[in-house]
């Protein structure tokens, strides 16, 4: 486990070519929108703590595919594993007030407020390219 890992989350993402690449983002408390995320769990570690809130808060099931990549956000330290969604559920545990939405990387602009997570997008569509033939 990451030392200072504060938050952790998935990038969730389907599609392997740059015609067809998505990332799912979620809703926040506040309107905005973000990549499912949330408090460290040690008892799960980084990378169960992810899965488990992409579930809760985008009622996503997926592998991660890759390493994670950390980020500062408003001086919080975070873990974000890349997450190829495998299926979509239709109640969630937090449905009942997220909403989510499909997004192409060059949309992310659009939608992130924060520089960091428009940054792990972008980084994470150069790797799928790379990683797929």
């Amino acid at each position: 486990m990451e030392k200072g890992v504060i938050k952790c989350g998935v990038i969730p993402f389907r599609g392997n070519d740059n015609e067809n690449l998505e990332f799912l983002i979620v809703s926040t408390k506040k309107g905005n929108w973000g990549l499912p995320k949330g408090n460290l769990m040690k008892k799960l570690g980084s990378k169960g703590t992810a899965l488990q809130e992409a579930y809760e808060e985008a009622g996503i099931i997926g592998s991660v595919i890759d390493q994670k990549l950390s980020t500062k956000i408003k001086g919080k330290h975070m873990a974000f594993y890349p997450m190829e969604v495998k299926n979509e559920l239709a109640v969630w545990p937090e449905s009942n007030w997220r909403q989510r939405k499909w997004i192409r990387s060059n949309e992310a602009k659009t939608y992130l407020n924060h520089r960091p997570l428009r940054s792990i997008l972008k980084e994470i569509s150069e790797k799928i390219f790379q990683s797929y033939p």
